[in-house]
């Protein structure tokens, strides 16, 4: 029964992460231009190139040259996810003092931020609770889940 609640919870989650509190109500249209890493894309918007942190997770990066744990995993992961030349729809949250435009990315109806984190490729950022208040609860639920069924970065 534990893993119809799970997925009932999961499922609900992704429908009420539909909806991101934004600043921009509405969604932007842009092209994958580059994944840098699992938290981090290029966009192509009308010949601009925007530089994108994924909203309220942090996937594993490079230090020093050197790969975190996972750190391959969740940017192939993203890849798969948005190819490069694929469309995509984000909302702008802001940005932040890297100068990286804060988003929650979608392809199609699915919410990209937080597949990383049910699927265990990213976990939650220490602000989500503040930048992602409305799908806040889902990506708890997510990444809850993603740990109790040891997935990507909680395989250990």
């Amino acid at each position: 029964m534990k893993t119809k609640t799970s997925l009932l919870g999961l499922i609900t989650g992704i429908i009420l992460a539909v909806y991101p509190q934004t600043v921009n109500a509405n969604p932007l249209t842009a092209t994958v231009e580059k994944i840098t890493d699992g938290d981090t894309v290029v966009l192509n918007q009308g010949g601009r190139s925007i530089t994108t942190q994924l909203a309220c997770i942090d996937s594993p990066d490079w230090v020093n040259g050197q790969a975190q744990p996972n750190a391959e995993n969740s940017k192939n992961r993203l890849t798969q996810l948005i190819p490069v030349g694929s469309s995509v729809q984000y909302y702008d949250l802001g940005t932040i003092n890297s100068g990286r435009v804060l988003a929650v990315i979608f392809s199609g109806n699915r919410n990209i931020n937080l597949l990383m984190v049910a699927e265990g490729q990213a976990q939650l950022h220490n602000s989500f609770r503040q930048t992602c208040r409305t799908s806040a609860d889902a990506l708890a639920d997510a990444e809850s889940n993603a740990k109790n069924q040891r997935l990507g970065m909680w395989n250990y």
